[in-house]
Formats: C-alpha cells, structure tokens, sequence
C-alpha cells in the first residue's frame, strides 16, 4: 500500500464527510446509475462513474458501462483508480492516452479493462471535501472539450445534490 497516499486521502476530515451520507442505500444508487448514464450517452462514453474515494480504495456508487471483476468488486484499489488523481488535484482531470501517459501506462486498471482515456471533475461535500469524482472513460484516444467538461461539472451538481438527501 502507498502510504503517502493513504495519508492524503485518509485525512479525518475527508473520511467524516464521506461518512456521513448512507453509500448503500439502493434508490441513491439506482439515482446515480441514471446520471451516470446520462454523462455516458451524452459524451458517447462507453463507461460513467460515479466514485467515492476512501483512504484505500475507490468505491463505485454509481455507474454506467460498468462490467466484469470492476463491476463485481464495486470499486478498485485507490492507487489504480483515475478517479484519486481527480480527488487529490481537486479539480478536473484529464488523461488523453494513458497507455502513452508516464503516470498511467503501467496502470492495472488501464491494462485489465481496456479503457484508455479519463475525463473526471470532483465532488466536494458541504464541509469543502473533495470525497470522489463523477467522470467518463473511453476506450481509445480522446481529447476532451470544454463541452464535455461542462455536461460532467453539471453531472456533478446534480450527483451532490441527490447525496445531500441521503445524509445520515
């Protein structure tokens, strides 16, 4: 496990927040799946997510075009998901190529799936935590527009604004 990373994404304030909305209640799923879906035939995205990103691991809480062990796990390690890059940045993050980026091309996550480029904008809860990232993956070589960024900043929107009426 990477420790430093664990230390970043592990910070007391990001995991209460995260704690604080019900993850597994099935209508909030089914919610975000809808989205997800929406982002996907927008983009013309084979693959949405919509991801929560704990101190180790990605948690998939909704999604579209989602299949096999990803699909099963409901999630991936966070040092494998594109997903942390969009957490810890704070910001949106992009990823052309990642068979042919320096930080991705090595990445299992990439190799097993097939998937090759990565759009993601974060979500950030009410206290200011960035807690996980809405975003679109393809499975070639993508260069992503302004447009694109806005349908998934909007997603984004709606996705928090569905998890606020999930607070526990």
């Amino acid at each position: 496990m990477n420790t430093d990373l664990f230390d970043r994404l592990g910070t007391p304030e990001r995991m209460l927040e995260i704690a604080g909305f019900d993850l597994l209640n099935a209508d909030l799923r089914t919610s975000l799946d809808e989205v997800a879906k929406r982002s996907a035939t927008l983009l013309e995205a084979p693959v949405s997510l919509v991801s929560v990103v704990l101190d180790t691991s990605q948690m998939i809480i909704g999604g579209h075009g989602v299949s096999g062990w990803v699909q099963e796990a409901q999630g991936t390690p966070a040092e494998w998901a594109m997903c942390t890059h969009t957490v810890l940045a704070g910001e949106p993050y992009c990823v052309i190529d990642g068979r042919k980026d320096p930080k991705h091309a090595g990445n299992p996550f990439l190799t097993m799936t097939g998937l090759r480029s990565y759009l993601g904008v974060p979500l950030t809860g009410e206290a200011g935590q960035v807690i996980g990232a809405h975003c679109v993956i393809d499975t070639r070589r993508r260069i992503f527009t302004d447009v694109d960024l806005a349908v998934l900043t909007d997603g984004a929107e709606k996705i928090m604004k569905l998890m606020r009426a999930y607070r526990v």
